[in-house]
């Protein structure tokens, strides 16, 4: 039993039960961290192993994106005494014993130590050598320079240790490729988890090999002439090509039906205030971006667009609601093409630069996952890199009040839906964003969330 300074007592194997239920929790090992000689801990910390098997499968790269989103939805449902506020992510399989039950004295022997390891401290002479090798010492300061200060080791985890989201990771792999004039496939980008793996890819022998399967995949990589963003949005492909053409196909029928349909369930069930239509732009192309609240965020908005806009709004979404033959048909009658950014970031962004140089209008959630608790959480990249490199504006749109109407990892609050329970959520669309396509990503990513925070605020004052 863990006995936390509250006086409170937690078997840890029921809390380990309820954070395996998501698949992508191989093992956990729960515990409650204290230094020797200090009163018992106020906090659960976790070690967690993820289920690297499934992340694969469904080419995921972004494992701490993954578990960050999974056990802090799980964390919800648990009393605050029994949540894991801290946790290490463990790519090896935690020690057991001849029974199979769990070390836990091992486990948090390795974590006190991990937790009191130097950061200085000098690297085993195997990792060392290794670094020193002529390719791997080439390819060090091109990493060093995004590791965000973090030691660069043979087996740091380029996400986890050294602190890479999707777009730095895209962009350190397209800065190798550079240097030593090859191609990674993008079969290969996509089990790329390390710095070993990382370079070990772009060793020219490997690369050669797989630059003759990477042209077949031309669509799905990399621009061969320039290796930057501004490269990667110039070279689209034509009107007529079959993964995104049809977003330019007129919908005669489809699109006004739709808009009437969802104008009459935003009526019956999602009662909206909406201030600011006024200031969305005459035209496209533009993107929508508004913080992320529930499943139903889009119906309610576009519950709210004028047709003229309506119309051309299209979307960028995860493949894995979208595989079943109904659910593909819907995506694309409301003009959304199933692209996932985690594991094809690039294909992703391509498609979304296709609509927008053709004059759509994107709606693009930067945060990339609903809030835990309905405040606003940070801003991808994403949004600022398409906005800055087509010359295209940024409408910024705060929810408010429709996170209760759908919690995240919880039912429909029906009471709530119900079209006399008097709750009404809130919309207010900001003046159009224009960012500098000189600016800093990150920069641009801040001010917009902050902009679209400042009126999420207002709206709940």
């Amino acid at each position: 039993m863990i006995v936390l300074a509250s006086g409170k007592n937690i078997d840890p194997e029921e809390i380990e039960a309820h954070y395996r239920q998501s698949a992508f929790v191989q093992e956990i090992c729960v515990m409650g961290l204290a230094e020797p000689g200090r009163p018992p801990s106020e906090r659960l910390h976790g070690v967690v192993v993820p289920n690297m098997a499934l992340m694969r499968e469904r080419k995921i790269v972004n494992v701490g994106d993954i578990l960050r989103f999974e056990l802090e939805g799980l964390s919800a449902a648990l009393p605050p005494h029994q949540r894991v506020l801290g946790y290490d992510i463990s790519f090896e399989p935690l020690p057991r014993t001849t029974t199979q039950e769990i070390e836990r004295r091992e486990v948090e022997k390795r974590a006190r130590a991990r937790a009191a390891q130097h950061p200085d401290a000098p690297l085993p002479a195997e990792d060392q050598a290794w670094l020193d090798q002529p390719h791997a010492a080439a390819a060090a300061p091109l990493i060093r320079a995004r590791a965000k200060g973090a030691r660069v080791r043979p087996d740091a985890n380029l996400e986890i240790d050294l602190g890479l989201d999707s777009v730095e990771r895209v962009e350190l792999l397209t800065e190798l490729e550079t240097t030593f004039g090859i191609r990674v496939s993008p079969a290969t980008a996509v089990e790329i988890f390390t710095v070993r793996q990382l370079v070990e890819a772009t060793r020219s022998a490997e690369a050669a090999r797989a630059d003759d399967h990477a042209r077949v995949a031309e669509a799905d990589h990399t621009a061969t002439t320039a290796h930057s963003w501004a490269a990667i949005l110039r070279d689209l492909p034509g009107k007529n090509d079959p993964e995104r053409g049809w977003l330019l196909r007129p919908r005669t029928l489809a699109a006004p039906l739709i808009f009437v349909l969802i104008r009459l369930l935003r009526l019956l069930f999602f009662r909206v205030r909406a201030v600011g239509l006024e200031k969305l732009p005459a035209s496209g192309p533009y993107l929508i971006c508004p913080n992320h609240q529930s499943y139903v965020d889009p119906f309610v908005l576009c519950g709210v667009l004028p047709y003229r806009v309506f119309k051309d709004v299209f979307f960028v979404g995860a493949p894995e609601y979208f595989e079943a033959p109904l659910t593909r048909w819907l995506a694309r009658t409301a003009n959304l093409v199933a692209v996932d950014p985690d594991s094809h970031l690039v294909p992703a962004m391509k498609t979304a630069a296709f609509g927008l140089v053709h004059g759509k209008i994107l709606m693009l959630f930067p945060e990339g996952e609903r809030s835990i608790d309905g405040t606003v959480k940070k801003f991808k990249k994403g949004a600022p890199i398409l906005a800055q490199h087509l010359g295209v504006p940024i409408v910024p749109v705060a929810l408010k009040g429709i996170y209760e109407w759908w919690p995240r990892n919880q039912s429909i609050n029906w009471a709530l839906v119900a079209p006399w329970s008097g709750h009404r959520a809130a919309i207010e669309i900001g003046a159009p964003l224009t960012l500098a396509a000189t600016a800093n990503y990150t920069d641009s990513a801040t001010a917009l969330r902050e902009r679209v925070n400042a009126m999420w605020t207002a709206l709940s004052a």
